[in-house]
């Protein structure tokens, strides 16, 4: 019998760096088509803009004011009554740990926006701005491709 050398294990180091080249330039190549910034910006401007209108409904019931999100082709802004709950919807709503921006947010770049204007009363009840009546139906706000969804009488946001 005939003793020969033992197999060979593993990789020689050479095709190791071949192989870690090859998937460095599918990467490079082929990532970015895979993946749309828009989509991003888009994702994120969804999620601040859920978290205004959700801190629209608190801050309605927290205060016992009425509070509006006006949302426009470019952004959003919360206002309150100029009397608390009688008058038009000019007092700007502070920031959270801000005395004195308004809370408010301008769409990236490239995302749009469905305009729309609704406001919480102080139950936290989702009512249209222009008619002042309770919604009846789910209204979703468009961001791109993705939607928020405010739900009648709970005021739901999702």
């Amino acid at each position: 019998m005939e003793r020969g050398r033992p197999g060979q294990a593993g990789f020689t180091l050479v095709e190791l760096v071949v192989v870690l080249l090859l998937v460095w330039v599918l990467m490079a190549v082929g990532m970015p088509r895979f993946f749309n910034q828009l989509t991003f910006l888009e994702w994120g401007f969804s999620d601040e803009l859920g978290e205004a209108v959700r801190f629209g409904q608190k801050l309605a019931v927290a205060t016992g004011c009425d509070t509006q999100v006006s949302i426009s082709s470019t952004g959003y802004q919360l206002n309150q009554r100029a009397s608390c709950n009688s008058g038009a919807f000019t007092t700007a709503v502070r920031l959270p740990g801000s005395d004195s921006a308004g809370y408010s947010g301008t769409a990236p770049s490239g995302v749009t926006l469905s305009a729309t204007a609704l406001y919480f009363d102080t139950l936290g009840r989702p009512r249209n701005s222009a008619t002042n009546t309770l919604l009846t139906t789910a209204t979703p706000i468009t961001i791109g491709s993705r939607n928020i969804t405010v739900e009648p009488q709970t005021g739901y946001v999702h």
